[in-house]
């Protein structure tokens, strides 16, 4: 079973969330479809077919915190999944290994499983097992035995948005890499996702690649009838 995640980010107006969430409620998947629309939208999902999960989280767990959304009130939503550490978070909004680390622990403490995005830049990538290793041993350092319920989505962020993709070869060593010093330093088994120009025209390349256990999504969820596509065509 895969995990299909998409990501809508700032995307959609009410009504046109509506008119996707009556859509989505008559797919049929054998794999794992997540949703993680903007935060005014999460209630909205139901859940029947699918799994809701949100953009982010606060590392506070409640509190005078103006605009934050706490891990125990997503949690009272129903809400399953969280993606910490998007690289438009880090990148765009600064936020810091430790503050990463706190939302995991948190989203953990929880019961919400962390999609943890971990990937290098354009100018990074003669130096992407050093980017990984940081990225990963700041997330997963100090915490318990729930860290075998992380995920990890990489996506290569010269990759996201601009239509480039690593080739097969690429990816498979990337994400053998991330499995294989997940378990030699934690010693736990963890799930990779792959995100970064996901769309339905490479979507039959990347599902030949063993070690995706699934896809993190993004502009191209926001089509209905491409995402569609992509979930017909892991259903073969």
């Amino acid at each position: 079973m895969k995990l299909i995640v998409s990501n809508h980010k700032m995307n959609l107006t009410k009504d046109e969330i509506l008119s996707y969430i009556k859509e989505i409620s008559e797919i049929k998947s054998s794999n794992k479809l997540i949703f993680c629309p903007s935060y005014p939208y999460l209630s909205f999902f139901d859940g029947k077919n699918y799994f809701v999960g949100s953009q982010n989280v606060s590392d506070q767990k409640m509190g005078a915190y103006t605009g934050e959304v706490s891990a125990s009130q997503l949690r009272s939503l129903g809400i399953q999944y969280a993606i910490i550490g998007h690289s438009e978070r880090r990148n765009i909004l600064n936020e810091s290994f430790e503050l990463i680390h706190k939302k995991v622990k948190i989203c953990l403490e929880n019961n919400i499983i962390p999609i943890l995005c971990i990937g290098e830049k354009k100018e990074e990538i003669n130096q992407k097992e050093e980017i990984l290793t940081a990225e990963l041993k700041s997330a997963f350092d100090d915490i318990g035995d729930d860290r075998k319920n992380i995920v990890i989505a990489y996506e290569p962020i010269w990759s996201i948005g601009t239509g480039l993709v690593p080739t097969k070869e690429e990816i498979e060593e990337t994400l053998s890499w991330i499995k294989k010093y997940i378990k030699d330093n934690y010693q736990v088994d963890c799930k990779t996702l792959y995100g970064g120009s996901v769309n339905e025209e490479n979507i039959s390349n990347l599902k030949e690649i063993q070690s995706i256990d699934g896809y993190l999504i993004g502009g191209a969820s926001l089509k209905l009838n491409k995402l569609k596509q992509m979930i017909d065509i892991l259903e073969v």
